[in-house]
């Protein structure tokens, strides 16, 4: 459907068009134009917002009665599980309930994400900032349905055929399907990004813009689809299309003035560009001055990769998915990180992930810091990271066990009662967001220079610590290789695991695993019998897995020791990299 020219008054400066689309019975994607307006008023916006209400949460710790302030509540039943924002939470009274109490209190809810239950139920627990806070028995009216979120209404200024949106409004008020929205153009008439809206008309009058134009003010349904995932521009978004309806921005930092809705609306605007052509370069150079959120991190980043207005990723997927290949820039290169103190300073966690995972894709990085120097306490966790990247890699291949990614850490699927998967940190950088993401009979193992922070954080959270252990390394070729005793035998399995058994009169008096991986090599299940203890049997295995490993090309050994093997790996020569603080949100067998 093809709409009318504007009139000379407007200067031909068509910035949107009302659109719908839909897919034919041959599964053709098609896209009419219903109008073109001037300009739009009330589509940069956040939803209307939700009014307080008095919720009653029930069988919780005493100390709920000093609970104040913004909080997330998970709350699963039966088949489902939701997460909610309780905005501006406050506690009006309590009331006894045996050893605990009901807490009445008041908030705006919002729902931020729903689905099936993937954990046990019933489950109700609050948290803060990622952080949990406890948990209670339940909370009066959740789950629930929800509602929608509602959005203010859309007014098209200066528009050309308003007809053409009545009989769309017509049309979806009868039920027909399809897509409605607006298309964003640049001076150029290229289009800059697509919004959906509701096509229902509420007015039309005359526009002041000129004769033949009007303005139509459109009512907008309610949403189910929680707002976290924008269906409309922040208002902070409406100067940054602004910038870009003159063209893609040839100019580097220019978004480095925008709060962080306005940096996410200008990586969106680069998605749909999808400039990705910078040239290949053995050094690219990142300036860090703007790096204050994440949504900075990534347009620094593909700004240092691509250009000005160019896409690398918007978040940490599909940058990974970028580094991958086929996006102008091949791993491989140098990456310089100019004034690297200022993510450290803001986003210190989420930057150590992206730096790791530059890391993995064989990037090198360095990083120059203008103020403080935080570049070796970044080292540090990087070294770390790594270390612990491989002696995972080292474990689940000794052990036979599968893993996922997951963030910055590796979920391992143990499945064992009461540990059914190992949640296995690089750093203790981002435990508390890990903490949020353990289900029912997960175990959580992190590598830390500071565990005594890390353990309170972690009991905290009411989770149940294990006994904690020691990160160690050793070089394996001077490794110490002691004879078996008299009347022991020693027996070597080799294949892609290598195993070592010392038997005595036929029955196993000791024995381990080793998984060789590159130049790493990871001992597993280190054993010896009571009866057979204090022989020096722990350092013939040791011995002999050293030695076979070396010969299968290892280098180095890693290996995570418990207090009972600390002592007899310190002997052999091994060295501390860490400590290990590991719990679980119940008891099993290790």
């Amino acid at each position: 459907m093809a709409a009318r020219g504007l009139p000379v008054s407007t200067g031909g400066r068509v910035r949107y068009e009302v659109v719908r689309w839909y897919s034919t019975e041959d599964s053709e994607e098609v896209t009419d134009v219903l109008a073109r307006a001037v300009d739009v008023d009330g589509l940069f916006s956040d939803p209307v917002p939700v009014e307080r209400e008095r919720l009653v949460l029930r069988g919780c710790p005493p100390e709920f009665a000093a609970l104040s302030g913004d909080y997330q509540l998970e709350v699963a039943e039966g088949d489902e599980s939701q997460w909610w924002d309780l905005t501006g939470l406050v506690v009006h009274g309590t009331l006894p309930d045996g050893d605990l109490v009901d807490v009445v209190a008041s908030a705006a809810a919002r729902l931020c994400e729903d689905g099936p239950a993937c954990g046990p139920v019933p489950r109700h627990i609050l948290s803060q900032n990622h952080v949990r806070v406890g948990d209670c028995r339940a909370v009066d009216g959740f789950p629930r349905p929800w509602p929608g979120h509602e959005w203010p209404p859309v007014t098209l200024i200066g528009v050309d055929d308003p007809e053409g949106i009545r009989e769309q409004s017509k049309w979806h008020k009868r039920g027909w399907a399809c897509g409605e929205g607006l298309h964003a153009l640049d001076r150029h008439g290229r289009i800059m990004a697509v919004v959906p809206i509701t096509l229902d008309v509420a007015s039309v009058t005359p526009s002041t813009l000129g004769d033949g134009l009007f303005d139509v003010v459109l009512d907008q349904r309610p949403t189910t689809t929680p707002p976290d995932w924008r269906e409309r521009p922040a208002p902070s978004a409406r100067a940054v299309w602004d910038l870009w309806r003159e063209g893609v921005p040839s100019e580097r930092n220019l978004w480095g003035r925008f709060d962080t809705d306005g940096r996410r609306a200008w990586a969106d605007l680069t998605y749909r560009a999808r400039k990705h052509t910078g040239g290949r370069a053995a050094v690219y150079e990142l300036d860090g001055r703007y790096v204050t959120d994440e949504p900075g991190l990534h347009l620094a980043m593909s700004e240092a990769l691509v250009g000005p207005g160019g896409y690398f990723g918007r978040e940490y997927m599909a940058f990974k998915d970028c580094l991958g290949g086929g996006w102008g820039v091949e791993p491989g290169f140098t990456l310089v990180w100019n004034d690297a103190q200022v993510a450290h300073g803001a986003i210190r966690g989420y930057f150590v992930s992206i730096l790791r995972l530059l890391h993995r894709y064989d990037v090198t990085v360095e990083l120059k810091s203008s103020t403080v120097d935080c570049v070796p306490e970044l080292n540090r966790r990087l070294e770390l990271g790594e270390l612990v990247d491989r002696w995972t890699t080292g474990w689940t291949t000794a052990a036979g066990l599968s893993a996922n990614p997951f963030g910055d850490a590796t979920v391992v699927l143990v499945n064992q009662p009461g540990r059914q998967a190992e949640h296995v940190l690089p750093d203790d950088g981002e435990v508390a967001w890990h903490v949020t993401h353990l289900e029912e009979e997960d175990w959580i193992t992190v590598p830390t220079t500071a565990p005594d922070e890390v353990t309170a954080l972690l009991t905290g959270s009411g989770l149940q610590l294990q006994s904690r252990e020691t990160f160690m390394r050793r070089a394996l070729a001077d490794h110490p290789a002691p004879q078996a005793p008299e009347g022991y035998k020693v027996t070597v399995t080799r294949g892609d695991v290598i195993e070592v058994v010392v038997t005595f009169d036929d029955e196993e008096a000791a024995g381990g695993l080793i998984a060789v991986v590159g130049e790493d090599a990871v001992p597993h299940r280190i054993r010896t019998s009571p009866e057979h203890r204090r022989r020096g049997l722990g350092s013939v295995v040791m011995g002999v897995l050293a030695r076979e490993a070396v010969d299968a090309g290892a280098v180095e050994g890693l290996l995570f020791a418990s207090e009972d093997g600390l002592h007899l790996y310190r002997k052999l020569g091994w060295t501390t990299i860490s400590d290990v603080v590991i719990a679980c949100n119940t008891m099993g067998e290790a």
